[in-house]
């Protein structure tokens, strides 16, 4: 094959697989398989939040615990020293002190289960949150599992088609690879034409006689006056040299 027909090959090629990918990315498999990940990493992120609640929680329970312990014992040592103490004055001093330390610790009591309760809550939460996950993983692996099976084919055409590319690539020198990928990246993936007669294949312009002329007695791949893609006037093995 010569590069002419190889750069109109690897024209077709890359059509097609713009195509097959077109279809691969409208299966509505694949839409709903990036909602459902979406709304994972959405219920990942409640999960995270719930789960740092719960400690934040853990942590305020724990620290009126701790209180609470700190003041029973000091109520325990302040009650001992009443067993000790004949003065009437110093007596008295202690007691306010104790009953302080038992209001203290009553609200402490209170606030603690204010917050077992609301760890229960954030427990539960957690759970239907994970429980949701579950269900949400599962019906991700279906959804990739159907997306497998109904892309499957158009994969293995893709598969095939650039494979082929690969091979046709290798036809073609790397200043005009170069050329044509630039074109096609700037022309919306048609970087090649044919000259048809009087008319570009990619553009579809019928060129005047004078510019005809002077593409047929040019290189074997030119240049459209009217697209400025490539244009191909010649692909047999009996071509005149092609412009690097």
């Amino acid at each position: 094959m010569t590069e002419p027909a190889a750069l109109l090959e690897l024209q077709s090629i890359d059509l097609e697989l713009i195509q097959a990918k077109r279809r691969l990315d409208g299966l509505p498999e694949k839409a709903a398989i990036l909602a459902a990940r979406e709304k994972i990493k959405e219920t990942t992120a409640l999960r995270e939040k719930a789960g740092l609640l719960l400690r934040k929680l853990e942590a305020e329970l724990k620290a009126r615990q701790d209180e609470t312990d700190l003041l029973v014992e000091k109520i325990t040592a302040e009650q001992e020293k009443l067993t000790q103490i004949a003065d009437h004055r110093m007596v008295n001093m202690i007691t306010r002190q104790v009953d302080g330390f038992k209001r203290r610790t009553g609200k402490l009591e209170v606030e603690s289960l204010q917050f077992m309760e609301r760890i229960e809550k954030a427990t539960a939460q957690i759970a239907t949150i994970e429980e949701a996950l579950v269900k949400m993983a599962d019906s991700e692996a279906g959804l990739v599992k159907r997306f497998k099976k109904a892309g499957g084919a158009l994969q293995a055409d893709i598969a095939a088609k650039e494979a082929a590319r690969t091979e046709v690539v290798k036809m073609v020198s790397e200043g005009m690879l170069a050329r044509y990928e630039s074109m096609r990246a700037a022309k919306g993936g048609i970087g090649v034409g044919r000259l048809a007669e009087a008319a570009c294949s990619a553009c579809h312009m019928q060129l005047p006689a004078t510019k005809v002329r002077q593409l047929e007695e040019g290189d074997d791949v030119g240049v459209c006056p009217a697209c400025r893609r490539l244009i191909v006037v010649r692909t047999g093995d009996n071509a005149q040299g092609t412009s690097k």
